[in-house]
């Protein structure tokens, strides 16, 4: 029994123990999953936390973001409000301190464009006052009519050569400069032919005369350019006010001469074109500049660098004594000038279909005025038994009718194009040429003569303005010398041409026929390029 209760007295221990044991475990497990989920609980409460604090940082943001975006807004529109006032403001004041004048800014245009054809107004009334004394200043000297062609000639040659020179020279140099001396030249010829007697003398001084408008009129060319690129839409207009002023010159002149020829002689007629242009070379003295110092081109773009030179004659030249060459003798320097490699366009210009038809215009222009310096007066005295008296009677009547027409071929020329305008102008002048070369009275003459002068008058205006359209910027001097260009050869060739064919024919209508011939391919050579042209696209911004 004793042993008994002590085994069971063991039991009951070891069950105690395991019971105890186990409840510790329990209770240690239970107080670790109870930590455990205090931590977790802590830790989700801190994350709700964090996210509540991230959520209001947010929010925060959002309102500070919308806030800066209004305030943005608000400035933007402000300043905009301003801007818009400011440029009003502006341009009010723009309005009343720059007035136009029939759409044309006063002082940055008209101003100019005013100061250049009353110059040129003084000097082509000394040019009307020439040119019916031309051909009877010859005959005074006792020159043939051959001599008298190349004395006609001579001047063209200079321009032919120099045309391109001097156009690039008003690029480098600016317009003035170059439109003043050569009136200048031009002065000091007149006055030499005046005083020359025999051809010895006469050929250099047509010669000079040559140099002196190569350089005039490439010059005012450009200077006309420039004023009419500042209001394109006015280009037709501007360049029809300038043809009125030739023509009213033109008009003036050989009333005056005509006067002047019987009462001192044939020789007057050269002094008063000299004093004409020392007039004219004042009246640009006071003209503004309008080729500022950055358009201009440089010594390399005008001589070329050294660097061009292929056959290392620029390091030649810098290693002799360490002098270059002067800038005027690499003007003068024909192979330099002739490179291809220079900034000449003249190449590129050529391939453009506007230029070419540019230049059959011009030639057709040229051989115009050709024929009314030659064989016009030639058939009127000759066939038709004209005085001199009559003969510059026509001049003057020619030049009365083309004032007519040079502002209705401006306003024409804006309104429907050069071409269309160089297309009937043309084919006038065909037309009234081909009359003229039958004409068997003086009356019937006057009136050829006449539509041609209308013709002529209005293509010089379209010409012009075509030529300035399409001269390419920063080259505008030597682009517009191509007509001129052009013009010259014509001048150069022309009086033989004509001449020869009264000659061969024995006929004093056969040169004024040819010149109908060249004006009628003329007009189908506009009318094709006309009909072929395509408007480039306008470029906004």
């Amino acid at each position: 029994t004793t042993t008994t209760t002590r085994r069971r007295r063991r039991r009951r221990r070891t069950n105690d123990n395991i019971n105890n044991r186990s409840n510790s475990t329990n209770n240690s497990r239970f107080h670790r999953v109870s930590l455990l989920r205090a931590v977790l609980k802590n830790g989700d409460k801190k994350e709700d936390e964090d996210a509540d604090k991230e959520q209001q940082i947010q929010q925060q943001r959002r309102v500070l973001t919308t806030e800066e975006e209004n305030e943005r807004t608000m400035f933007a529109r402000t300043s905009s409000s301003l801007v818009s006032k400011t440029k009003s403001n502006s341009n009010t004041a723009a309005r009343k301190e720059v007035p136009n004048i029939y759409g044309i800014p006063r002082d940055a245009v008209f101003a100019p464009l005013a100061g250049l054809l009353v110059s040129q107004f003084v000097l082509y009334i000394g040019v009307g006052v020439l040119l019916p004394a031309l051909p009877l200043y010859a005959q005074s000297i006792g020159l043939s009519q051959s001599a008298n062609g190349l004395v006609i000639s001579a001047p063209a040659l200079a321009m032919l050569i120099l045309n391109v020179p001097t156009g690039q020279m008003a690029d480098r140099y600016g317009r003035k400069p170059v439109m003043i001396a050569g009136l200048g030249i031009m002065a000091v010829a007149d006055i030499g032919t005046a005083l020359a007697k025999t051809m010895v003398f006469l050929i250099p001084t047509r010669l000079l005369l040559g140099v002196g408008r190569a350089a005039c009129e490439g010059g005012d060319r450009a200077y006309l350019a420039d004023l009419t690129k500042r209001v394109p839409e006015k280009r037709g207009i501007i360049t029809a006010a300038q043809a009125m002023v030739h023509g009213f010159g033109l008009v003036i002149g050989p009333l005056i001469g005509g006067s002047a020829l019987d009462e001192y002689g044939p020789a007057t007629a050269f002094y008063v074109v000299g004093f004409a242009a020392v007039g004219t070379a004042i009246g640009y003295a006071f003209l503004p500049e309008t080729l500022s110092e950055s358009e201009r081109s440089t010594d390399e773009d005008f001589f070329g660098s050294a660097d061009d030179n292929d056959d290392g004659d620029a390091n030649n030249a810098a290693n002799n004594n360490g002098n270059t060459m002067p800038s005027f003798l690499k003007f003068l320097n024909l192979k330099n000038m002739t490179k291809r490699d220079k900034k000449s366009n003249l190449g590129k210009l050529l391939k453009d279909p506007d230029q070419r038809l540019l230049l059959t215009c011009a030639a057709a222009n040229s051989f115009g005025f050709v024929a009314k310096l030659t064989v016009i007066p030639l058939f009127a005295s000759g066939q038709l038994h004209a005085t001199s008296l009559q003969v510059g009677e026509l001049f003057s009547l020619t030049a009365l009718l083309g004032l007519a027409t040079a502002p209705v071929s401006g306003l024409l020329s804006d309104a429907i194009g050069k071409r269309w305008v160089l297309t009937g102008s043309h084919a006038l002048c065909a037309l009234g040429l081909a009359v003229g070369s039958g004409s068997e009275d003086l009356e019937t003459l006057r009136l050829a003569v006449g539509c041609w002068g209308i013709g002529c008058a209005a293509a010089g205006p379209a010409v012009n303005a075509l030529a300035q359209e399409i001269a390419p910027k920063g080259g505008e001097g030597e682009s517009l010398t191509l007509p001129k260009t052009a013009a010259d050869i014509v001048f150069l060739v022309g009086p033989i041409i004509l001449g020869g064919a009264n000659d061969l024919t024995d006929s004093q209508g056969a040169g004024i026929l040819i010149t109908a011939a060249i004006a009628g391919v003329a007009s189908i050579v506009c009318a094709y390029g006309a009909v072929t042209y395509k408007k480039p696209p306008q470029r906004f911004g």
